[in-house]
This record gives structure tokens, C-alpha cells and sequence, in this order.
């Protein structure tokens, strides 16, 4: 599966580990008419776990990166810097002429090595994200999903969007080489993905090259945590650069930020005909979780204005 100079490098980001990510690296082992291909597995060593799994997937390459952090991530805030930093030494690493990325959580389909390498091949973008779809199970895991995935279901609006999810996303080499001052201590996709998309390099979703996401059990008050902490790393980077007025615009529109965001999400539902039982049933946490993804973009703005506009997580 590895060559000198493969076709493609992809990362996995390592979120839940264990079953899970054995999972997704089965699925990849799995790849039908795949191009020539690295998988690269970074871990540090509040994962250290992870790299016992080098003996079972001997073609796949386990990075181990030792102490990255004196203790284990505190929150969601913490983790996903981790995550970030992990991505980035794995970006620094590939040597393909496409780069990917994708997620424990999730898992390719069969076809989706070969999708994503026919993808950049038609089309001159220089970023190129899938689609995502939900095998998930009860209300809770499927506003989760609508929330962070909903916008990735194909068909898509538009094939040019703001948005693609560092959870299925392949970059052209020669793009990603464009903003390596941005990902090389550490990644985060809406600051990389934005400052191409400023240099014209181009930003495109494509249904072929599908991933399947699902995410764990979590309790209500974890997930509110965690929509907090995503929240506020979202402000921090959107904020980057941006005057004052700026800020505090998205700071006095924050109390309507839950009504707008779910108003767009069943629009887009709506337009797009499927899983409408399940949005319903989904709509009292989606709303719940809404309400704490804006406060933590409340306090991300304030934050961001308090300390120089220095953007210091994943969105």
C-alpha cells in the first residue's frame, strides 16, 4: 500500500481510539482500487496505547510523538489543540502528492481513496472535502450529527462552500505547501482552508469520497461542554485579524445565534428531503446544544479581543 512517492498521505486523527479506530483502519486496509497510499497514525503520549497497533497494521505508519502536554487534556479546548498539533507533525511527515485527512470516528467507504485521488484530478481545486453521512442511533448522536455534518450531505448546494471538514479533506500538495506558516506547529482547517481560498487555490465538496460517521454515547452535560469549548476555538480563529467593530457585532448578535443556526440547519434539511423523522426528534438537543455553542462563541470573541487576536484552536 506505501510507495517511495505515493499518490496520497493521509492522517488519522485519533479522537476515541480503540475500537473505534481500528474500525476506520480496517475500512482503509479494505480499499478498493486505491491509489498508492501512506496512512499515517500520530499519537503522543496520552495515547500511548495507540502504538501497539503498529504490530497489527504493519503497512500503516504509527508516529509516535512522545510528551506533547505534562497531563491529559482537561476539556474539549485542550484536546482538540493536541489534536491539532498531532495533525500538523503528520502533515510534515506525508510525502504524497495529495494530502489527506479524516477521522477515528469515522469511516471511509470502499471506494473512497480512489474517489478522492479521481476527485483532484478533474478539477484544479486546491481543496477538496467529501461527503459525510450518520450511522447514528437515537436522538442525541443525531443532532451531533446535524450540527457538525449536516452541511456535508450530499448533493450539496454549491460545490464551492465556505466550510470542508478536517474529518474527510484532501488537499493538492502544491496548496497546502502555499500556507505552511499556518499548519506547521499546529492545524486548524478553517484558518488553512480560508487563507487558500483568499489566494484563489479553490474550495470544493464532491459527493464520491464518502466517510460514514459515529460518534460514541455521551451525556448531556459532556456534550454541552464540548459545544462550549467549540464554540469559543470557532470565535478565536473567525475573530484572527478582525476589527474591533468587528467583534462586537458577533458579540451583540450572540443571543440570537442559536434561532439563526437552527433556522439554517432545517432549511438545509428541508431542502435536501432526508432524515426529516429524525431532525425532529433531534430538535429539542439540537437546540439545547445550540444555546452552548453560543456562549462559547461569546466568550471566544471576547476572549480573542482581550488577547490580540491570536487564534489558538481548531473550529
Amino acid at each position: 500500500m506505501t510507495t517511495d512517492r505515493p499518490e496520497l498521505s493521509l492522517i488519522v486523527t485519533v479522537v476515541d481510539g480503540g475500537d473505534t479506530l481500528e474500525r476506520c483502519l480496517d475500512a482503509l486496509l479494505g480499499q478498493e482500487n486505491a491509489p498508492s497510499m501512506e496512512v499515517i497514525v500520530p499519537y503522543d503520549d496520552t495515547i500511548a496505547e495507540v502504538g501497539k497497533l503498529a504490530a497489527k497494521y504493519p503497512t500503516f505508519r504509527f508516529l509516535g510523538l512522545g510528551a506533547l502536554s505534562d497531563r491529559p487534556p482537561a476539556n474539549a479546548f485542550e484536546q482538540h489543540n493536541l489534536f491539532d498539533r498531532r495533525r500538523a507533525e503528520g502533515l510534515l511527515l506525508a510525502k504524497g502528492d495529495l494530502v489527506a485527512m479524516i477521522e477515528d470516528r469515522g469511516w471511509p467507504m470502499p471506494n473512497w481513496a480512489r474517489a478522492m485521488a479521481d476527485a483532484h484530478a478533474r478539477f484544479s481545486d486546491g481543496v477538496i472535502g467529501g461527503a459525510i453521512e450518520s450511522a447514528a442511533e437515537g436522538p442525541s448522536r443525531w443532532a451531533v450529527f446535524f450540527l457538525d455534518f449536516g452541511r456535508y450531505q450530499a448533493p450539496f448546494e454549491t460545490p464551492n462552500p465556505e466550510f470542508v471538514s478536517d474529518t474527510n479533506i484532501c488537499y493538492k500538495r502544491a496548496a497546502l505547501d502555499q500556507v505552511k506558516d499556518l499548519w506547521r506547529d499546529m492545524y486548524h482547517e478553517s484558518a488553512v482552508n480560508w487563507a487558500l481560498r483568499d489566494r484563489n487555490a479553490g474550495l470544493r465538496l464532491e459527493a464520491g469520497p464518502k466517510t460514514v460517521q459515529q460518534r460514541k454515547v455521551m451525556g448531556p452535560l459532556a456534550m454541552a461542554m464540548e459545544r462550549v469549548h467549540w464554540g469559543r476555538n470557532f470565535a478565536q480563529v473567525r475573530a484572527h485579524g478582525v476589527a474591533p467593530i468587528g467583534r462586537l457585532k458577533w458579540i451583540a448578535s450572540a443571543p440570537v445565534l442559536p434561532t439563526v443556526l437552527y433556522v439554517r440547519h432545517l432549511r438545509r434539511q428541508l431542502r435536501l428531503g432526508r432524515h426529516l423523522p429524525e431532525f425532529a426528534r433531534a430538535t429539542p438537543m439540537m437546540l439545547y446544544l445550540l444555546g452552548f455553542w453560543s456562549l462559547g462563541e461569546l466568550i471566544g470573541y471576547v476572549q480573542a479581543k482581550r488577547s490580540g487576536d491570536s487564534p489558538t484552536a481548531h473550529a
